[in-house]
């Protein structure tokens, strides 16, 4: 400890390390242990409820001593870049994130994506009121239904997901034996309901596409054809119009740009 600041931040420092980390750091001098316990006690059974609220698959398939020894070794090492306590369930993926890069023999290799895959669904019920629907982005909507002509505009509230896992289907009575690739789409709809899609890879496809290339529909779909090889142009926009217009429907797509961004 740095001998160079005021004494009742020592003691702050201490004091926080000791809570943190009660095996390895010492008791701070003139407190009383059962204080100390209670402190303790406290900060962390706030911070395992946080956590283990956020990723209740997570922790069953885990195991109550497994997922404890986790939450406490996160509590131990981790430097949150934030002190705002809805965000400790971010803090803690990017603590298992790090992890997993530098010791990948400690954890499921599946543990990861499926945290992000439960965390994602807190990002998205927490994202902030959007602009009103006729306003994304400063484009306006068209009135016009068609969703083949124009590029259409997703809710700002959705995520496209791809995942090495089946996330979606883990849980103690089914534990990933191999990689899958997996794809998602998570979006909160207006009645304030997230919602999960999975999708299969031409849809996954039309959407990355949407997202990121200014271009139609229709031309991202002639783009698609044209990358598959083996199908007619007019099938894959039957297929391709039909899904817009049911994603439509469920209100991850809120209307067509009035011009390609």
């Amino acid at each position: 400890m740095a001998k160079d600041i005021p004494n009742f931040q020592q003691y702050q420092q201490a004091f926080t390390a000791y809570i943190r980390d009660p095996i390895g750091q010492p008791r701070p001098k003139n407190v009383a242990i059962k204080g100390m316990n209670v402190y303790k006690e406290i900060v962390f059974n706030n911070l395992f409820e946080s956590v283990s609220a956020c990723f209740p698959v997570a922790r069953k398939v885990m195991g109550k001593r497994a997922w404890l020894s986790l939450i406490r070794e996160y509590f131990r090492v981790h430097s949150a870049n934030t002190p705002i306590f809805r965000k400790i369930p971010e803090e803690f993926l990017t603590y298992l994130t790090n992890l997993e890069k530098y010791s990948s023999d400690a954890l499921p290799v599946y543990l990861t994506s499926l945290c992000h895959y439960e965390w994602i669904e807190l990002l998205v019920s927490t994202m902030a009121d959007n602009p009103p629907e006729t306003v994304i982005n400063n484009q306006i909507i068209n009135d016009t239904d068609d969703l083949l002509e124009y590029q259409p505009a997703f809710s700002p509230t959705m995520q496209l997901l791809n995942y090495p896992y089946a996330v979606q289907k883990i849980s103690p009575r089914y534990i990933p034996k191999e990689k899958v690739a997996t794809q998602l789409l998570v979006f909160r709809d207006a009645e304030y309901i997230v919602k999960f899609i999975e999708l299969n890879p031409i849809t996954y496809r039309l959407i990355e596409l949407l997202q990121d290339k200014g271009m139609t529909s229709k031309q991202a779909l002639t783009l698609i054809t044209n990358e598959l090889g083996n199908l007619p142009l007019s099938n894959v926009i039957e297929f391709g119009l039909a899904l817009l217009n049911e994603l439509k429907i469920q209100g991850a797509v809120l209307g067509p740009y009035n011009k390609v961004l």
